[in-house]
């Protein structure tokens, strides 16, 4: 539908949004499937087998990132291209889930995605219709702060616009639109703005978890590390540290 927007990085991203009509034969649950908590604990239980982790808190979370990472980048790149904001609607949506229960792919029961009048720089549908109803069931059915929920989305959000900056691809106007939008703490609209101040400036000198320099850093910890499964993420705020000052020897 928009494949031709994605590239490099992006790449991956080119067929998460399809309509039905090009939708893949593996099967497909319907998208307002994850705001009931019963159809969504099946796949957060299947997702923790799959990969070992049986805390609800860091299972939620770390399923919430590949919901987040495709749905998210996909949509950003989707509308900055064609400079039109979509339409969400998860009653009419479906969802095709990898093996491991996470949602890969995102088809529109039209012929094509619907796109509304609103410019590519406005996010509200994504946010208000796709995002929170999610973010708002994953948060009852873990008992996890739903601004874990939201930093997870805001990450990749970011990295994708970072991704767009560096390629040149988009007008740039429409770039510096969204890099605007993350300084504020409201929409235009008036409404939630989740991708403001997703990061935090880190003290010069900082290391992250994989002892890289680095400037900057989730403003929140995604703790998945509440299962031992997972470590830290290398950009994770508990994670930054300073290099061990050498010692001398002698």
């Amino acid at each position: 539908m928009f494949a031709d927007h994605f590239h490099d990085d992006l790449a991956s991203f080119s067929d998460v949004l399809l309509h039905a009509e090009a939708a893949p034969s593996a099967a497909t649950i319907e998208a307002v499937a994850l705001t009931d908590p019963a159809r969504l604990d099946l796949l957060l239980t299947h997702f923790g087998e799959r990969h070992e982790c049986t805390e609800p808190r860091a299972r939620a979370s770390q399923w919430s990132k590949y919901f987040f990472a495709r749905l998210g980048i996909a949509t950003l790149v989707a509308q900055l291209a064609s400079d039109r904001a979509l339409d969400f609607d998860l009653n009419s949506m479906r969802v095709v889930c990898d093996d491991d229960g996470t949602a890969a792919q995102f088809l529109f029961a039209t012929g094509s995605a619907p796109v509304s009048d609103r410019p590519g720089h406005d996010f509200s549908a994504l946010v208000d219709d796709a995002f929170a109803p999610v973010i708002a069931t994953l948060s009852q059915h873990c008992r996890l702060s739903t601004r874990v929920f939201w930093s997870n989305a805001g990450v990749y959000f970011d990295w994708a616009l970072g991704e767009l900056e560096r390629q040149q691809r988009i007008p740039p106007e429409r770039l510096a639109a969204v890099r605007a939008l993350m300084t504020c703490r409201q929409r235009p609209d008036g409404g939630f703005n989740p991708f403001h101040r997703i990061h935090k400036r880190c003290p010069p000198g900082t290391l992250d978890g994989n002892g890289e320099p680095v400037e900057q850093c989730r403003r929140l910890c995604c703790m998945r590390d509440l299962d031992s499964r997972w470590d830290l993420c290398s950009n994770c705020p508990r994670a930054m540290h300073r290099a061990e000052p050498d010692r001398a020897t002698g």
